[in-house]
């Protein structure tokens, strides 16, 4: 049996949490200690049992409350030795912290827990997505923070149970965003940014197709877009290929500020 809680998501912060096999971790770390403490009380999460952190990328929505929390708690932090890197050199982490380089494509255990790091196509040092699989050979797949849903990425997700997908933006709103500057809504619609709603949305269909019976949407953006404009735009897609929700998929949107209910599977 596994769990799987988004506790926050999006461009204010990102956590999630999974177990299974008498293992948990969380993936990012981008709220206060305190903020994600209580986000776990709230959801009957213990974080004295963490078995790890796994770090997707080193920008603050993932990272910003990191170093409080692994002086709390400490744990194993895993990540591209870039990502590590910059983690030190910028005093992200406390000193001696425990960080252990991973390297995509080659799949590493953490406990019971069996996760892979695939690259993601973001403006960071080393960007990555995670696959995990667990002791009852269910498949996780996590990726948010990436322009373009690349290769690596398909490839990583595809046969998974259950995915986290990033559906950042909606381009009309994007585009007629009033407190964008026109560079920062070039950077977010690049090949390195975030995917749009309508990426996101052609990209499920595969995913469906190929097994996946789960999608949550992630990481949306507050100022350009909303829950309803990402569930509607990927339900529409899965609609136009057959796909029934509730018979053939369950489709969920992470929230950005409040914990979800775990997901059980």
């Amino acid at each position: 049996m596994a769990r799987f809680c988004p506790l926050y998501s999006g461009s204010s912060g990102n956590s999630i949490y999974l177990s299974a096999g008498g293992t948990s971790l969380l993936v990012d770390v981008g709220v206060s200690c305190k903020a994600l403490v209580t986000a776990m009380s709230q959801r009957e999460l213990d974080p004295a049992g963490l078995g790890g952190i796994l770090v997707t990328h080193e920008h603050s929505d993932h990272v910003q409350g990191l170093r409080v929390f692994l002086k709390r708690y400490s744990l194993p932090v895993y990540g591209s030795s870039e990502t590590l890197d910059y983690l030190t050199a910028y005093d992200k982490v406390p000193s001696g912290a425990t960080l252990v380089p991973v390297e995509p494509g080659r799949p590493f255990a953490v406990g019971n827990l069996m996760a892979t790091a695939f690259d993601t196509p973001h403006d960071s040092v080393h960007s990555v997505g995670y696959r995990v699989e667990t002791p009852d050979g269910h498949h996780i797949g996590i990726a948010t923070d990436l322009g373009h849903y690349s290769r690596q990425v398909r490839s990583n997700l595809l046969g998974c149970d259950l995915v986290m997908l990033e559906s950042n933006y909606e381009e009309n709103m994007l585009l007629a965003c009033p407190v964008y500057p026109y560079l920062l809504k070039q950077r977010i619609r690049s090949p390195q940014g975030h995917l749009s709603n309508l990426d996101c949305s052609k990209a499920t269909v595969e995913l469906v197709q190929q097994g996946t019976t789960r999608i949550l949407l992630g990481h949306l953006s507050k100022e350009t877009n909303t829950e309803n404009n990402a569930y509607q735009a990927t339900a529409g897609q899965l609609a136009q290929a057959g796909i029934v929700l509730g018979r053939d998929v369950l489709l969920g949107v992470a929230k950005r500020e409040n914990a979800n209910g775990v997901i059980v599977f």
